[in-house]
């Protein structure tokens, strides 16, 4: 008797967390924005954490940044999209530029922010 108890609640332990392990190499996965496709400035990623990656050359910017930030004024967050010398800070739903790159912020929420560069 102990041990068909025992059994069943193995079984019954292992059904309950088999999902929630095989799900977290999915979600790590889906974190990391696939950032060499924003070379030519098109692109759209999700973040969670501050990013950096290469542009083409006709941007005459080098490398861009792109970070989740709070901006206190507001009592709000908003995507801070840098380079050398340029910056911007655009809030959910604005567009803006940087040296003829175009961003738009889709959406930003409490762990990230959802962004696309249209060149």
């Amino acid at each position: 008797m102990h041990r068909l108890l025992i059994t069943l609640l193995t079984l019954v332990t292992i059904m309950v967390l088999a999902p929630a392990v095989t799900a977290a190499p999915a979600q790590a996965a889906a974190a990391r924005p696939n950032l060499r496709a924003c070379y030519d400035g098109k692109c759209k990623f999700t973040f969670t954490r501050p990013v950096s990656f290469r542009v083409a050359k006709r941007y005459r910017l080098g490398k861009v940044r792109v970070a989740r930030v709070y901006v206190s004024a507001f009592g709000s967050y908003a995507v801070r999209i840098s380079a050398p010398g340029l910056a911007s800070t655009l809030g959910e739903g604005a567009r803006g530029t940087l040296n003829g790159l175009s961003v738009r912020v889709l959406s930003i929420t409490s762990r990230g922010a959802t962004v696309r560069f249209t060149g």
